[in-house]
C-alpha cells in the first residue's frame, strides 16, 4: 500500500478502481501538404465542438456554463487564426502547429499575471490537447464502469465524452480549488484532490484507490481489509448523505439558504430541493454563445419563467455581468491588458445603455409574476448605482408608456471589491439588499491570482483580512435595516459558514447540488449557539 498527501479542492470520500487519463507525449504521424494539415485541424474543431456542444445540451446549467466557455476560446480566431497560420505560413503540421500556438498563446497570455489569464492559459492547454489527440488518433477512451479518474491535468473538454454518472472522484496533479473542473467535480458532488507529481506513474488504470478529501490524501492498492473499511465508509457515507438530504427536506433555519442558478431549468430543480429563493440568477447565460443580444421578449420569458418556477420566493436577478473571460462574440470590448480589471458587470451596461435598458424593461415585466429582486455586479462607486437606478426609471418610462405592465423591483448590489466594502455605508443607503461575492473579494483583496502555480499556500480564502470585510459590510448594512447574503464558494465551505453565520450574514446562496448538504449543516450550527447571531 501506497499513500500520498495532496491539496483537496472539493471535499468527499470514495474508493473504487482508477481509470488513468494519460495523455501520450510521443506520438507517430503521417504528415500530409499544407491543406491536408489544415483539414485536419478544421475537422479537429469541428468535432471537439460537437462533442461540448452534444454536452451542453444534455447537462445542468452550472456544467454549461463550463462548456459555453469552452467554446468561446474553441470558436475564437485568435485561437484557430495562430494554429493556422503556423500550418500555412511556417510548414507544420498541425500537432506541431497546436503544440507550439500552447506555448506563443500562453506565453503571451501570462504575462499579464491575473486571474483571467491564467484560467484562459488553463483552457487553451486542455483544448489543444484534445485536438491533438483527435487529430493523431490518440484519444483516451471512455470508461465503462464506476472509476475514480486520475491524470496529470483534466480540462471540461478532456471530459466531454465521459458519462459523468460513473465519476467517483478526480485526482490530478495541476488544479485549484478554484478552476473549471473544481467546479465541474463541486457539481457532481465527488472529491477532487490535486497536486500529486508524476501521477501517471505512481496510479495507473485498475489501481484500486481510497481518495479521502478531508485528509488530502490517496491510498493506492491497500490491503483488503483496508479496502473493506473503505467501501464501509463509502456505503455508510451514501445512507448517511441521503439520511441528510431526507432531514433537510423538513429543516428549518434562521439563515436563508438560497440556490446560484445559470438558467430556467435549474430554477426548477432548486424549488425541488426546498430553496428559500434564487440568490443569484446569473443572467450572462442569456448573452453568451450566440452571434446577437437576446432580445427584450426572450429575456422577459426567461425571467417570467424563473420566478414562477419558485412559486413566490424570492428571485435575485444579477443584471448581465459580461466582460473579462465572458464576453460574447457581437459586443465590441476593446483589448485590455488586464481584462479582469477591465469592461466587466456595471461598466458594461453603463457604457452599453440601451442593451442595459432592454433588460432592465425584460426584469420591470418579469417582476409582476412574483418576488424579483435586481442586483449590480461589480459596484465600486456610488455614482454607478445612481446611474443604474436611473436607467431603471427610464426603463419604467418606456414601458408605461408603451402601456406595458411591470413592477419596480427592490434594488441591491454586489459587494466584491474592496472599494465597496470600504463605501458599505454609503452603498446601504441607496439600495435594499447586499450579496458578497467572495471569490472576486478574495482575489482583489489578496491580490493574488486563484491559478498562480506555487502561491497555494499565499492564497488562502479564509484569510482573516477577507473576513474583516465581510464583518464591515455586514455591520454597514445592519445598521440600515438591509439583509447581507454570501454567494461565493464560501457560502458552501464547511470550515466557514459557522463563521459567516456567527458574523451576521443573513442568507447563504449556492450551487443547487449543495442546497442540501449546506442546509443541515447550517442548522446543526445554529443550534450549537445563541440565535442572536452576534459578530465575534
Amino acid at each position: 500500500m501506497e499513500r500520498y498527501d495532496c491539496k483537496t479542492a472539493q471535499t468527499g470520500f470514495c474508493a473504487g478502481y482508477a481509470f488513468v487519463f494519460k495523455k501520450e507525449k510521443t506520438i507517430r504521424y503521417e504528415r500530409g501538404d499544407k491543406e491536408e494539415e489544415e483539414n485536419r485541424l478544421n475537422r479537429a474543431v469541428l468535432t471537439l465542438g460537437k462533442r461540448l456542444e452534444e454536452r451542453r445540451d444534455s447537462s445542468d446549467n452550472t456544467e454549461a456554463e463550463l462548456i459555453d466557455a469552452e467554446l468561446m476560446i474553441l470558436n475564437d480566431e485568435s485561437f484557430t487564426g495562430t494554429v493556422s497560420s503556423l500550418i500555412k505560413n511556417e510548414g507544420a503540421d498541425a500537432p506541431g502547429a497546436l503544440e507550439r500556438a500552447e506555448a506563443i498563446l500562453c506565453g503571451r497570455l501570462a504575462a499579464a499575471e491575473n486571474d483571467y489569464i491564467k484560467e484562459r492559459s488553463e483552457d487553451i492547454k486542455g483544448l489543444i490537447s484534445s485536438l491533438a489527440a483527435i487529430i493523431t488518433g490518440n484519444e483516451t477512451a471512455s470508461p465503462e464502469k464506476p472509476c475514480i479518474l486520475a491524470g496529470e491535468e483534466l480540462s471540461i473538454s478532456d471530459l466531454a465524452a465521459f458519462d459523468h454518472g460513473l465519476i467517483k472522484g478526480i485526482i490530478t496533479n495541476t488544479g485549484s480549488p478554484t478552476s473549471h473542473l473544481s467546479v465541474l467535480a463541486g457539481n457532481l458532488g465527488v472529491p477532487y484532490l490535486f497536486g500529486l507529481d508524476s501521477i501517471t506513474e505512481v496510479i495507473h488504470t485498475g489501481d484500486y484507490l481510497v481518495v479521502d478529501g478531508g485528509k488530502a490524501s490517496v491510498l493506492i492498492n491497500p490491503e483488503e481489509t483496508v479496502k473493506k473499511e473503505a467501501e464501509r465508509k463509502q456505503e455508510e457515507n451514501e445512507k448517511a448523505r441521503a439520511e441528510r438530504r431526507k432531514q433537510a427536506e423538513t429543516e428549518k433555519t434562521k439563515t436563508g439558504i438560497y440556490a446560484n442558478i445559470t438558467g430556467t431549468e435549474e430554477a426548477e430543480a432548486a424549488e425541488r430541493a426546498r430553496c428559500d429563493g434564487i440568490g443569484l440568477v446569473r443572467s450572462e447565460f442569456l448573452f453568451l454563445n450566440r452571434k446577437n443580444p437576446p432580445a427584450e421578449e426572450e429575456q422577459f420569458e426567461a425571467y417570467k419563467h424563473i420566478v414562477e418556477a419558485v412559486k413566490g420566493k424570492e428571485v435575485i436577478i444579477r443584471t448581465m455581468d459580461i466582460g473579462s473571460d465572458k464576453s460574447p462574440e457581437w459586443l465590441t470590448i476593446p483589448d485590455e491588458i488586464n481584462p479582469a480589471l477591465g469592461q466587466r458587470g456595471i461598466r458594461v451596461s453603463l457604457n452599453n445603455r440601451e442593451l442595459f435598458r432592454t433588460q432592465l424593461r425584460a426584469i420591470l415585466r418579469a417582476a409582476v409574476y412574483g418576488n424579483l429582486k435586481l442586483m449590480l455586479p461589480m459596484v465600486t462607486a456610488l455614482w454607478e448605482v445612481d446611474e443604474a437606478i436611473s436607467e431603471l426609471k427610464q426603463s419604467a418610462e418606456e414601458l408605461k408608456e408603451k402601456g406595458e405592465s411591470y413592477c419596480m423591483p427592490e434594488t441591491g448590489v454586489m459587494i466584491e471589491t474592496p472599494a465597496a466594502v470600504m463605501i458599505a455605508a454609503e452603498l446601504a443607503s441607496k439600495v435594499r439588499f447586499f450579496s458578497i461575492g467572495t471569490n472576486d473579494l478574495a482575489q482583489y483583496a489578496l491580490a493574488i491570482d486563484r491559478e498562480a502555480k506555487g502561491l497555494d499556500d499565499y492564497f488562502d480564502p479564509l484569510h482573516e483580512g477577507l473576513f474583516r470585510m465581510i464583518g464591515m459590510t455586514v455591520e454597514a448594512a445592519h445598521a440600515h435595516d438591509i439583509p447581507v447574503a454570501v454567494c461565493g464558494e464560501l457560502a458552501s465551505r464547511p470550515d466557514a459558514v459557522e463563521k459567516l453565520i456567527r458574523f451576521g450574514v443573513d442568507e447563504l446562496s449556492v450551487s443547487v447540488s449543495k442546497l442540501y448538504e449546506v442546509r443541515e449543516a447550517v442548522a446543526e450550527i445554529e443550534s450549537s449557539f445563541p440565535t442572536d447571531n452576534s459578530l465575534i
